[in-house]
């Protein structure tokens, strides 16, 4: 039988497809965000954006990926009205249970994308504290971070003063990588409508602000300097939903917001076909198996795996 699945998006495929897939392969690609103030965005725009991701890499990998991992931590955001609030632990736990079913189910090779802090917090966490009951590693993947570590693309892709570089794709087309990118993951995901247009909705007058950082507390660029790109050393509240990336002025037209769409696409598959993806999937399988074979089953005082039986890696094996 030649089977070829329609989609990669999990939850539009059929239970007997998903079967079918699982007979031949084990990649699902679980982008994980939140749902928080976000200027002239709707409230899910960071989310989507990994999740665009995540459709992309999963059609390059021949995988699968999990949507609508959407409601958790949103850190300083809480101040808007818009913004759901679910807590680390709660945020932490239910991933967990989502990794362990999918295990469970055949997929193995298990790749979790953060969007921004917080979820780059508890989701390396979870994939720890996941392999110590298991013994399956699963894959961590800041696609930001990753992309920048191989040099394609600008790190970080907005500079300190909030002024995004430009680079350009192939065909010669300036991109912003922030707004493009989100543009582009919302057409992939058939939503591109949701994004106002100029005119569209009645935001108050605004200017743009100076950038990111929070304005009222300058020093906090220095605290920032305490960790990794994208995360937060010493949490805070925003005093303002303003201050989240900045007020909601809706610059494009529905055109113009079709074109950038475009290019953030081209973007998107231009990052991802310099990514060595196919390497990385391999290495995981690779990883996985030598955590199997040749180190964890000699030592008897590492963490009990919840899967434990006569032989406690069976459902390793393909």
């Amino acid at each position: 039988m030649d089977f070829k699945l329609r989609t990669r998006r999990y939850d539009d495929l059929t239970n007997w497809e998903i079967e079918q897939y699982l007979k031949e392969n084990d990649i699902i690609i679980v982008p994980v965000g939140n749902c928080e103030t976000h200027a002239a965005l709707p409230v899910d725009c960071e989310f989507v954006a990994v999740q665009g991701y995540a459709r992309l890499i999963a059609e390059k990998v021949d995988g699968l990926f999990l949507p609508n991992m959407v409601y958790f931590n949103p850190g300083g955001t809480q101040i808007g009205r818009g913004t759901i609030h679910v807590s680390m632990k709660e945020s932490y736990e239910y991933c967990k249970a989502i990794a362990h079913s999918l295990l469970n189910q055949g997929f193995k090779r298990q790749v979790w994308i953060p969007s921004h802090v917080p979820t780059t917090d508890f989701l390396l966490a979870m994939v720890t504290d996941f392999f110590d009951e298991t013994k399956v590693p699963v894959l961590y993947l800041d696609v930001y971070a990753y992309l920048a570590n191989l040099g394609v693309m600008p790190r970080p892709f907005f500079d300190p003063s909030g002024k995004h570089q430009k680079p350009r794709t192939k065909a010669g087309d300036e991109v912003d990588p922030f707004n493009d990118v989100i543009f582009g993951a919302y057409k992939l995901a058939g939503r591109l409508n949701a994004i106002p247009a100029k005119g569209e909705v009645p935001f108050p007058d605004s200017e743009e602000p100076a950038g990111l950082f929070p304005n009222w507390f300058p020093e906090y660029s220095l605290l920032g300097k305490c960790s990794g790109f994208m995360a937060a050393p010493a949490p805070y509240y925003y005093t303002h939903p303003d201050e989240h990336i900045g007020p909601p002025i809706a610059k494009y037209t529905r055109e113009e917001i079709e074109m950038r769409a475009n290019i953030g696409i081209a973007y998107m598959n231009e990052l991802l076909d310099a990514a060595r993806l196919d390497e990385l999937m391999a290495a995981l399988r690779h990883l996985q198996e030598y955590m199997a074979e040749t180190v964890a089953r000699h030592y008897d005082h590492l963490p009990k795996n919840l899967y434990s039986a006569a032989n406690p890696f069976e459902h390793l094996k393909k």
